[in-house]
């Protein structure tokens, strides 16, 4: 019998509260001159994957999550989240392999249309490129990654609009027309490379209106995540409508951040 090196994980089984940290990343550079807020060194990632392993804490999907409330799914006993938003080719060529060396989950949202038009990018890079659908779809099927919707073309400031809120007098009916309307043209991506609709809704800037996760709700979503940065508390399953994230950032140490953010040793 071959008995794994990894750490034995204690195990949830009743539907207690949880309160579970959600790192946020979003595009990883080996150019120190890229090094900025929102893309961090790869070894960075690494190091973050090392520390949740030696400390106990194990990564989850936010559906995970869901069943755990819903069906009493057994989960791990310090669960973390690890969400990548924009769906950059970064994610494809550093922080998959080394999801794969972990055996660590993530939550990956990809703006539909940008990586719809890098299927047919001549010049592609991590630095600047952004994942293809097919390389989203081969790392969903390593059961490693969990794909979310960053809206097929909303993340964008203009016209008034940020990001999946409302527009200053647009009405209710209107907001929920243009939201569809973009919700589908991801969905029918995603269900052409993926088989599956998504669950998970990221809100691009973490802009959202007072409205949003109910619409989102009505459209099927079971998860919402923002960029408000807060420990989630979390005991139903209409607990994971605006799951808040801290923003990982290049600049301190895994201690550090984990300890910082609620997800340090005991």
């Amino acid at each position: 019998m071959i008995l794994s090196s990894r750490p034995y994980y204690p195990v949830l089984a009743d539907k207690e509260e949880l309160c579970v940290p959600v790192v946020m990343y979003h595009s990883f550079s080996e150019k120190d001159s890229r090094i900025n807020r929102y893309v961090i060194k790869p070894e960075r990632l690494a190091e973050d994957l090392e520390y949740l392993e030696k400390t106990g804490h194990k990564t989850v999907f936010i559906s995970d999550i869901y069943a755990h409330y819903k069906n009493n799914s057994p989960l791990p006993e310090k669960p973390v989240i690890l969400s990548f938003d924009d769906g950059s080719l970064s994610n494809y060529e550093y922080a998959f392999p080394l999801l794969r060396k972990y055996n660590a989950k993530a939550v990956i949202a990809p703006i539909g249309k940008a990586c719809e038009e890098a299927e047919n990018e001549k010049y592609r890079s991590p630095d600047w490129s952004e994942c293809t659908w097919s390389q989203l779809a081969e790392m969903e099927a390593s059961g490693l990654v969990e794909t979310a919707s960053h809206t097929y073309d909303l993340h964008k400031n203009a016209d008034g609009i940020s990001g999946a809120a409302a527009a200053a007098g647009e009405s209710r009916e209107e907001y929920i027309l243009r939201l569809g309307k973009d919700n589908e043209s991801f969905n029918l991506l995603m269900e052409k490379y993926i088989g599956k609709k998504a669950g998970v809704f990221v809100y691009p800037f973490g802009s959202k209106s007072d409205i949003s996760d109910e619409v989102l709700r009505s459209m099927g979503y079971y998860a919402t995540l923002d960029c408000e940065e807060k420990l989630n508390h979390i005991s139903k399953t209409d607990d994971l409508y605006s799951l808040h994230r801290f923003l990982r950032p290049d600049d301190i140490s895994s201690e550090e951040f984990f300890k910082t953010i609620g997800a340090s040793v005991p």
